[in-house]
Order: structure tokens, then C-alpha cells, then sequence
């Protein structure tokens, strides 16, 4: 078995790999699966953020490029500015040398923007980002205000501690949730409101601890209640605590692993044989 060049970790190499390899004219492979992993999704840094100086105005700025990477790194503002000529960092081509060489070096030469974001108001520790107004360690995201802590949260507001939530208010701790408002510890809500601990429900209002549930209120456990039912065992929770609140996420999190689920999460596709399942842990 042959070792990582990297993790220096033994891996397989099928009889049916190689010969796919030989069949299309490449090397076997020299670095492990997670390895080759990790490249291929190494293809932008989205979430660490370095202290740098601007190049072209001494300014003290943060950058999604490392000091040591060797770029020239200006301000974001002064980079889509019109203060600076691309072409004057122009480099003639040398035939007798190897082409992506070149185009490395040119890419070390020309300005780098210190951080990819467009149209954004206050968002200095943002990467990846646009029509943002107030946003703190926020990535690959577009039009939000006041979020914090977030990646892949779009047309979204007053919001913390999210992964992939769209068109949602007042959300915390929430991953993959669309227009929804006061929802927390959830996962895949939509058109939900005032509730706690949802796992696939649409259409729900003041509902605790629930899954698979459409259009209902006043639910905990899926179980239906009173509006003074419900709000009385709401206060027995006492999800103010955290100790308790930890006590609550870990029955969830029991409760969302015996939940019926789809195969896949599918909406309004055609010939879906084509596309892979996703596994919703």
C-alpha cells in the first residue's frame, strides 16, 4: 500500500482504479482520499481572517490572505477603486518557461482585494460576501443586516449562530430554515414562528420539540396543547437556564434520530435518479 505525501497515512489503490488510470493517461494518485478530500474543498477560504496592511496605502486591514502568502493585498474599497492601473503590473511571457508558472506569478503580482465582498456596510470580518449591512464573521452570504456568526444565510435579519437559513428574522442556532422568524435549535423549518427545536416542519407557530409537523400550533413533543397549557409547560423548561437548555438539546437530538425522514430532500425536480441523496444526520 502505498503512503500519503501528506498525512504520510497508508492507503488502497483498487485493481480497478489503476486500471482506470491507465485508461485515461494519469498517475495514480499519491495522496490518501481525505487528503485529496481536503484539497478539492480548499478551493477558497471563506472563514479565516489575518491582519495585513494594505500594499498601497499603509492602511491596517483584515484579509482572508495569509501575510506569508506572498500577494499583494489591498483595501477592499481601494481596490475597486479607480486609484490604480492593473495593466502597469503587466509581465511579458516567456515562452521557454512553463505557463501556469507565469500566470502564478502574475497572480502574486497584481493587487489582491483583501476581502471578496460587494456593496457592504460595516462588515470588515466578512469574507465572500454582498448587500450586508452590520455583519461579524459572516461568510458566502447575500443581503443581510445585524448577523453574526453565519455562513450561507441570505435576505435575512437580527440572526445568529446559522448555517443555509434564507428570508428568516430573530433565528439562532438554525440550520437550513426558510422564512422563519423567532425559531431556534432548529433544523429544516419553513414559514415557522416562536418555536424551539423544530426538525422538518412547515407552517408551525409556538411549537417546542417537534418533527414532521405541518401547519400546527401550540405542540410540544407533537403533542397538542392549549395556548395556557402551552405556555405553562414552557415555563417548566426553563430553556433559560443552561443547564437545561443543554438537557433539552441532547432529547432533541435523540428525538431527530428516531424522526421519519424523507430519502432525500428534494423540491420540484425532474428525473431526480440523476441527483445524489442528501443524508440528513
Amino acid at each position: 500500500m502505498p503512503s500519503c505525501q501528506n498525512c504520510k497515512q497508508q492507503f488502497i489503490i483498487e485493481s480497478d482504479d489503476f486500471a482506470f488510470y491507465a485508461k485515461i493517461s494519469v498517475p495514480p494518485p499519491t495522496l490518501c482520499p481525505e487528503c485529496r478530500m481536503q484539497r478539492r474543498w480548499a478551493w477558497r477560504n471563506e472563514r479565516t481572517l489575518h491582519r495585513a496592511t494594505c500594499a498601497a496605502t499603509g492602511k491596517s486591514i483584515i484579509s482572508g490572505f495569509h501575510p506569508d502568502a506572498g500577494y499583494t493585498i489591498y483595501d477592499r474599497d481601494y481596490w475597486w477603486s479607480d486609484a490604480w492601473d492593473a495593466a502597469s503590473f503587466g509581465m511579458d511571457y516567456d515562452p521557454a518557461k512553463p505557463f501556469f508558472q507565469q500566470f502564478d506569478e502574475l497572480l502574486h503580482r497584481v493587487p489582491m482585494p483583501a476581502v471578496f465582498n460587494s456593496r457592504t456596510t460595516n462588515c470588515s470580518y466578512t469574507q465572500h460576501t454582498g448587500e450586508y449591512k452590520d455583519g461579524y464573521l459572516v461568510s458566502a452570504s447575500w443581503e443581510g443586516e445585524n448577523i453574526a456568526y453565519a455562513s450561507r444565510c441570505n435576505k435575512s435579519k437580527d440572526s445568529m449562530d446559522v448555517y443555509m437559513i434564507a428570508e428568516s428574522n430573530f433565528c439562532y442556532e438554525d440550520l437550513e430554515c426558510v422564512k422563519c422568524s423567532e425559531v431556534f435549535f432548529s433544523r429544516l423549518a419553513e414559514n415557522c414562528a416562536q418555536s424551539y427545536f423544530l426538525f422538518n416542519c412547515k407552517g408551525c407557530v409556538n411549537c417546542f420539540g417537534c418533527e414532521n409537523l405541518r401547519n400546527k400550533s401550540y405542540h410540544i413533543f407533537n403533542q397538542p396543547y392549549s395556548r395556557e397549557e402551552y405556555f405553562t409547560k414552557l415555563r417548566e423548561f426553563d430553556v433559560g437556564s443552561y443547564a437545561k437548555l443543554e438537557e433539552m438539546k441532547t432529547r432533541f437530538e435523540r428525538i431527530k434520530l428516531k424522526s421519519i425522514r424523507k430519502f432525500a430532500n428534494f423540491i420540484n425536480v425532474s428525473n431526480r435518479a440523476h441527483f445524489k441523496t442528501t443524508n440528513l444526520k
